[in-house]
């Protein structure tokens, strides 16, 4: 099954997403992921702060892109490229190809992200040492009351497949038309059970994202 890569790149001082020499060079990056994997990539703007970035592609496997990527010609080539505009915040890959994550399905819903009307929670959840399963059970049961209120689409997750030591880490992704419509989510009756999985976490860390047109 393919894996799905979430990076955060945050830019240099004094570089915007605007900047159209940076426009063109992630242009170029995205062309040469796509070229080498045969898979879609996207180029995400954090919209809690603008300074941040997310790459989201698709991998055949951890190796192929740590081992076989990663250390080619053309993705060095990439980074030397880009050094002075931006770096690296984390990389992390889990165990959900793109078509069970809330990503475009459609030309019509890609249209709808590039106007910004349909846009991403990426959660990242911190697990209690040792409650991964008993996190999973909860997550699980009262999965149903997310997906009830999601409006534009369903819900997307995976487990992280590259933990560190012995951490683990889940991903829930959702589609939104705003992020007040997700923040509406803890005001509903179905809120106070799913929010049981915080007897597992030991934080969360929620931020939203568009598509940008690169």
């Amino acid at each position: 099954m393919a894996i799905t890569e979430m990076a955060l790149l945050h830019l240099s001082e004094g570089t915007t997403a605007d900047d159209a020499s940076l426009r063109s060079k992630l242009t170029k990056a995205k062309t040469v992921m796509q070229t080498y994997t045969g898979r879609t990539f996207y180029i995400m703007q954090q919209i809690e702060d603008p300074s941040f970035l997310y790459v989201i592609g698709e991998w055949e496997s951890l190796d192929q892109h740590m081992n076989g990527f990663i250390p080619s010609a053309d993705n060095q080539a990439l980074l030397e490229s880009l050094k002075d505009e931006l770096a690296v915040d984390w990389l992390l890959h889990i165990d959900a190809p793109h078509t069970a994550l809330p990503l475009p399905k459609t030309d019509a819903e890609k249209e709808k992200a590039l106007k910004g009307e349909l846009i991403y929670s990426i959660g990242r959840h911190f697990i209690k040492t040792g409650e991964k399963d008993k996190f999973q059970e909860t997550f699980d049961a009262n999965k149903k009351y997310p997906m009830e209120y999601v409006t534009e689409g369903s819900i997307g997750y995976g487990w992280r497949v590259d933990k560190e030591e012995h951490n683990e880490e889940f991903v829930l992704w959702g589609p939104w038309k705003s992020v007040d419509q997700h923040l509406g989510f803890a005001k509903t009756e179905g809120f106070a059970k799913y929010a049981k999985i915080r007897d597992h976490l030991d934080g969360a860390d929620i931020k939203h994202a568009k598509i940008m047109d690169v």
